[in-house]
């Protein structure tokens, strides 16, 4: 009786282990590599398009306030003219301010450089210690 069950059991072992690495051979058998692949690409799904358009562009202004515009005189023309590349605009070195430059900006000329300040306070501020605000290090920051 004993022979028989150990028999059996080792047939139904037997039959697991079969049913276990079958599907192993499967899995082996349909494994790919770069020599077994086809040469050709994978096929890529198309891009989303667009469906709606894009909403209108926000206005820079609102409808309540009205732009001033920048008015020269022929004094601030004229220095402008003088300048040898024209900008428009200057950094005020002591806090860093956009200055639009006309014939009454305070300016101090150090080095061979010119500097244009929004007042005439900033400007003192820069002769009295013109080394370090040269550097394009800003104190109000």
């Amino acid at each position: 009786m004993r022979r028989i069950a150990v028999l059996l059991s080792a047939v139904l072992l037997l039959a697991a282990c079969d049913a276990t690495t079958a599907p192993q051979q499967n899995a082996q058998s349909e494994m790919r590599t770069i020599s077994s692949a086809p040469p050709r690409p994978a096929p890529l799904d198309a891009p989303p398009t667009l469906q709606d358009e894009a909403p209108p562009p926000k206005p820079k202004a609102m409808p309540w306030e009205t732009p001033t515009p920048i008015v020269f005189t022929p004094d601030d023309e004229k220095l402008r003219a003088s300048l040898p590349f024209t900008p428009a605009i200057a950094m005020d070195p002591i806090d860093g301010s956009k200055i639009s430059i006309r014939a009454a900006t305070p300016t101090f000329e150090f080095k061979g450089k010119i500097y244009y300040f929004s007042s005439d306070d900033h400007k003192r501020t820069f002769m009295s210690k013109p080394e370090e605000y040269a550097k394009g290090v800003f104190t109000k920051l």
